[in-house]
């Protein structure tokens, strides 16, 4: 069937409202005053944290329904390099902020549940906010065909969390890699210099994880997919106090998301 065919996913087991409510009573059971502790030392430590269990299960399973259904729909895929990231491939298949918007009401209330603000904000140690730029509020991204990869690359934004909707066993790939303290030199960048020089970090995921990355200091990736793994998650961008006043732009993931519909939405925090 062609995807331009197919119906509109309806999820009736979790209703929008419910999103916040949800993640606010399954993270306070889930995640300890001394969890959450033990979790901020370790981002101090390597600027990228994983969350296993992040997502209640009932939540996960209403998100990968409509998240399937928007990328059955909507998914683009794309075969890139980006010498802004010194030539690193982007090889997946993509939704962007406007479609989820309209079509993602579980994964727009997600993103903007305040108690996500205030366990990012936790575990990092500063304020967070919700991304100014509409356009990176949150965005789907599938690798399902073997050599599929997000290459090694910096954000623009402070901090970015990742709901993990499905994985594939690590040695299939797809887990991810992370340098931290590193810098992005948009006009000279230096992919290899940062891999001699530092430490590479790898985590494997699995479905319902998160994971939270200082993404504007720390370079990382997600390793090329081999065989039949899949790989889907909803990336979503959290701003710290010191980007509201930055000047940003947004080359990479224009590309390949699809920047804001209407321009007025540019600098957009309203839900």
């Amino acid at each position: 069937m062609d995807a331009s065919t197919l119906e509109p996913t309806v999820t009736t087991e979790v209703l929008p409202d419910a999103v916040a409510g949800l993640m606010a009573t399954h993270l306070a059971e889930k995640f300890s005053a001394e969890r959450r502790a033990e979790l901020a030392a370790k981002f101090a430590d390597e600027h990228i944290v994983t969350l296993p269990g992040f997502c209640p299960p009932s939540l996960l399973a209403a998100i990968k329904d409509e998240s399937s259904g928007i990328m059955g729909r909507h998914g683009t895929y794309h075969d890139l390099t980006f010498e802004i990231t010194d030539g690193t491939p982007r090889r997946m298949r993509t939704v962007g902020q406007p479609v989820i918007r309209d079509e993602g009401p579980l994964i727009h209330n997600f993103y903007f549940a305040p108690v996500l603000l205030d366990f990012v904000t936790g575990l990092v140690g500063e304020q967070v906010h919700t991304c100014p730029y509409a356009g990176e509020h949150y965005v789907i991204s599938r690798l399902d065909s073997s050599g599929d990869t997000h290459g090694w690359h910096w954000d623009d934004y402070t901090y970015g969390i990742i709901l993990v909707i499905e994985a594939p066993h690590y040695t299939e790939g797809g887990f991810v890699q992370a340098v931290p303290n590193t810098s992005w030199d948009k006009a000279n960048p230096d992919v290899y210099g940062a891999l001699i020089s530092s430490q590479v970090r790898s985590y494997a995921l699995e479905a319902g994880d998160a994971y939270v990355v200082k993404t504007n200091t720390t370079m990382h990736r997600v390793h090329p997919i081999r065989g039949e793994g899949q790989r889907t998650i909803v990336n979503m961008t959290l701003a710290s106090t010191a980007d509201l006043d930055r000047p940003m732009t947004h080359e990479t993931n224009d590309a390949l998301f699809g920047g804001v519909r209407d321009p007025r939405e540019a600098t957009s925090q309203a839900q």
